[in-house]
């Protein structure tokens, strides 16, 4: 299904990006190659420049769970490519607007850093329009695929939000991301003491809902994406197989409905959250979505490591890179906050179960 078109001749089309993404996505794993010519195809073929605008969540919720479905490294760059020019739009000054997305339109990848390193960041100095900074950032995702990085930094007044270059390889720190899971992502460390960066908004901007813990539909759709990817290997595996018998038919039947019960959550978690005026409860249904994503993906990892065998466990494998990165993609900072977060907003409801999440 193709969502957007291309102009330029020499450009891929999407099924062609995505298809050579899932081709390359084990090398990347492997650490053969970076994920920059990824991104280069994402928005050579539109994809990565549909999500760089306000659009339809809908839709922009489909082409996460295709990028996710073509490798989750490739999703958590973009979803962050996303994130970033999302809170440029919502934030950022008529020329900072300007700028930034010229740069995207030219290729350039943004992420969204917020993880502290010890010393965290902080602001050192702030002009008003420039921040210089102190500290570094851990979990910094795209160490040399991402130019511009926008960056918490704390600040008396409240978190602030810098948007920062960040080519300098000398100041990243790639050994650093030394885990079993995401490892194409190269989420090292990077130090900013001594940056200037752009401020982005005022302070506590960057925890306004509904666009903070609201918009976890965004990694939960390409985590879904990774759910369909890994049902495909099973359904593959199942057809190539001969005689499935009964047991390897049900499993099939089981992931790929826990893929589609995802996929529809999120797409009306994005829906909601997205809509003007979104409140605490589409707040609430986008974190309780992410939930039910990661229920279904530990499910649908045990389906598949059933179905599959040793194929799962054997390096090289696609089947068992997906299961490897949606394993560790699911690890989020304080989900048991979120899903109380969820709780609490319910009770507050004035309106029965069935009717809280309807939409009416």
């Amino acid at each position: 299904m193709t969502l957007h078109k291309v102009t330029r001749a020499d450009a891929p089309s999407e099924d062609e990006a995505l298809s050579s993404i899932a081709a390359l996505a084990v090398p990347a794993d492997q650490d053969r190659r970076s994920l920059a010519g990824d991104m280069y195809r994402l928005s050579q073929c539109g994809l990565l420049g549909a999500l760089s605008r306000a659009g339809d969540p809908v839709q922009q919720a489909t082409i996460l769970r295709r990028i996710g479905r073509a490798s989750l490294s490739v999703g958590r760059l973009a979803e962050g490519h996303m994130n970033a020019m999302k809170l440029i739009l919502l934030y950022g000054t008529q020329a900072q607007v300007y700028r930034y997305s010229l740069e995207a339109r030219q290729g350039m990848v943004f992420g969204v850093w917020g993880a502290d390193d010890d010393p965290p960041v902080t602001v050192a100095a702030d002009t008003g329009e420039r921040l210089r900074l102190s500290g570094g950032k851990r979990f910094a995702s795209g160490l040399g695929t991402v130019s511009r990085a926008v960056v918490t930094a704390g600040q008396a007044e409240g978190v602030r939000l810098a948007v920062a270059d960040v080519t300098d390889a000398g100041r990243a720190d790639a050994a650093a991301w030394d885990t079993s899971g995401m490892r194409a992502t190269r989420s090292g460390r990077y130090d900013f003491d001594g940056i200037t960066a752009d401020a982005l908004g005022a302070p506590g901007d960057y925890l306004r809902e509904p666009h903070f813990q609201g918009g976890v539909w965004r990694y939960a759709a390409v985590q879904t994406g990774g759910l369909e990817a890994l049902a495909e290997e099973v359904r593959q595996a199942v057809r190539a197989g001969g005689d499935p018998g009964e047991a390897r038919l049900h499993r099939l039947a089981r992931i790929v409905s826990l893929a589609h019960r995802a996929r529809l959550l999120v797409e009306d978690a994005a829906r909601q959250a997205e809509a003007p005026g979104a409140g605490a409860m589409a707040v609430a249904l986008s974190l309780a979505a992410r939930e039910e994503v990661e229920t279904a993906c530990l499910e649908g990892i045990a389906l598949a490591d059933r179905a599959l065998g040793t194929r799962s466990f054997a390096r090289g494998h696609r089947a068992e890179m997906i299961r490897r990165d949606l394993g560790f993609f699911l690890r989020q900072a304080d989900l048991d906050g979120k899903l109380r977060m969820v709780g609490d907003t319910l009770c507050k409801a004035d309106v029965p179960v069935g009717e809280i999440w309807s939409g009416r």
